[in-house]
């Protein structure tokens, strides 16, 4: 007799499929003859397999190595548990399987590997013998078709079948157990603090959106994922929870009930049998567990453009950007907050500055906050005439830049009197803020606060040049304002060019061969304009 034949006799005891659930991959196992099962002593574990009838199954060809404990194993999984634990069952039986291999545990060294259940076995060789989990190996290596037994005196995982499981153990498992179809729900309650606020001893129907369900909200290249502010996902995952055992086939016509958030939810019931929840489709069947069931639903409830757009406009700091190409790729967070101040009036003197400076190996990536001074703030150090690198010629300039940078995001009740920040040119910047003010630092007044740059980070304005009189500039000094030559504007994409002057330059040799070309005189100019459309910044606040 076959293992395949084991399979097939008790189909009334397995649960019903989940639509969402993903078929479960399971070794081939028909070359395993009935008869030697019942000679190893190890028949009554094979024989729990009957929790898979009726599953989606995949069969897979790849070699495997089944782990399996004998008939007199110090614990035993009772018949009934394949009734009131299902998947947990399912679950035992995949962490005692390897697909893709024969495990050799005769090589003499400890060694671990990873079961189809994706729980990690360590196996230790001892001189009594050798340990798999706290399980003696008893018998190494039996092969069979495509595969190969190892015969254990204990289950692997035993903490599995003497624990108490609440709704919350049996939830997670199951939902483990489908793969797919439910990964970001799973995820978003691992992030939260849900599942604490279940007591062990209640019963619990949860309603499960499906991952498409999430999909909807999830911006395709940039945004605003309203899941990505954690306050309002907790509370959209815990209306989704019911206190109490709800089962489909005992809802008739409409009645409505609490989530633990407080909310409302009306399940409606027509004549052929479909079910909805606030008007949202409950996919039909249940998954019982034994401390509840567990629903899917096919939209997340409680979530509507109102509100995702009046959450966008609370939230503009988890906005995720455009990815820009310039000014510099390398630094999204420099970029962005460039593009924006360049649209903006008060900032002409801070972006010629900043256009010669090369910040980008000092502020790479994200995570930053900027107290970014106004024109004013220059003027008063009389550098509104200054030539545009003047901070990024000397060391000192440098440093006063990069004062301005914190690598840290920063929000408003970060501002604090006493606070100390330290800045990008390692100088601690010291914080000062009296009731009903936005705060200093440095003595620069903070004018406007928690400008954010999407989710990259934070801007401040200030109204005067932080360290500004390091700056090693002379306003008498009748140095013009002139751009770089060395260098070029790095946020300008192309340049306007005058074609009715200058030599073409494929005939710049026969030019050059022809006549002298006298070469045009230098004249003071003011760096050309960028090209770029500005991107719109988050949010400013007052």
């Amino acid at each position: 007799m076959s293992l395949l034949t084991i399979l097939p006799i008790a189909s009334s005891l397995a649960p019903t499929a989940s639509p969402a659930s993903s078929p479960i991959l399971l070794p081939n196992t028909t070359g395993i003859d009935g008869e030697l099962l019942s000679k190893l002593g190890v028949d009554r574990f094979f024989s729990l397999w009957i929790v898979f009838n009726n599953e989606d199954v995949i069969t897979s060809d790849k070699q495997f190595t089944i782990l399996a404990p004998k008939n007199n194993a110090s614990i035993q999984v009772p018949m009934e548990r394949l009734k009131s634990h299902p998947e947990s069952v399912k679950k035992l039986l995949l962490d005692h399987v390897v697909l893709g291999q024969r495990l050799d545990l005769g090589i003499g060294a400890d060694l671990s590997f990873t079961t189809l259940g994706g729980r990690t076995v360590q196996v230790k060789s001892k001189p009594s013998g050798l340990i798999a989990n706290g399980a003696n190996v008893a018998t190494d290596k039996v092969d069979v078709d495509n595969g190969r037994l190892i015969v254990l005196d204990n289950y692997l995982f035993p903490e599995d079948l003497t624990a108490d499981h609440s709704f919350v153990q049996d939830m997670t498992q199951i939902l483990g157990f489908l793969q797919g179809g439910v990964r970001v729900f799973q995820h978003l309650l691992a992030r939260s603090n849900v599942t604490k606020l279940l007591k062990k001893d209640e019963d619990y129907t949860v309603l499960v959106p499906t991952d498409r369900a999430f999909q909807r909200w999830h911006p395709i290249d940039w945004g605003f994922y309203p899941f990505s502010v954690p306050e309002f996902t907790e509370m959209v995952l815990l209306n989704h929870f019911i206190k109490g055992a709800i089962k489909q086939e005992t809802l008739v016509g409409s009645s409505t009930v609490t989530s633990l958030g407080g909310r409302q939810i009306t399940f409606a019931k027509t004549n052929d049998g479909q079910i909805t929840a606030n008007g949202v489709e409950v996919v039909k069947g249940d998954t019982p567990v034994h401390k509840g069931n567990i629903m899917f639903v096919t939209e997340v409830l409680f979530v509507d453009e109102g509100v995702v757009s009046q959450l966008h406009e609370e939230h503009r700091d988890k906005e995720t950007p455009p990815l820009l190409a310039f000014p510099w790729f390398g630094s999204q967070f420099l970029s962005h907050a460039f593009v924006a101040l360049e649209a903006d009036n008060r900032f002409k003197h801070l972006t010629r500055f900043l256009n010669q400076a090369d910040l980008a190996y000092y502020v790479s990536g994200a995570g930053y906050t900027f107290f970014v001074p106004i024109d004013s703030a220059f003027q008063q150090l009389g550098l509104e005439h200054a030539p545009d690198n003047v901070l990024a010629s000397s060391e000192k300039g440098m440093s006063v830049l990069l004062s301005h940078f914190v690598k840290t995001r920063l929000y408003d009740k970060d501002i604090k009197d006493g606070a100390t920040f330290t800045s990008l040119s390692n100088r601690t910047l010291h914080i000062t803020r009296k009731p009903g003010t936005n705060g200093t630092v440095e003595g620069a007044d903070i004018v406007e606060k928690e400008v954010f740059v999407y989710n990259l980070g934070t801007m401040f304005f200030v109204n005067r040049v932080i360290f500004g009189d390091e700056i090693p500039y002379d306003p008498n000094s009748p140095t013009p304002t002139t751009t770089d030559p060395s260098r070029e504007p790095t946020t300008s994409m192309a340049e306007d060019i005058d074609v009715t002057t200058g030599t073409d330059i494929l005939l710049d040799d026969v030019a050059s061969t022809a006549t002298t070309v006298q070469p045009p005189a230098e004249t003071t100019t003011q760096p050309s304009a960028t090209e770029f459309t500005p991107s719109v910044v988050s949010s400013k606040k007052k």
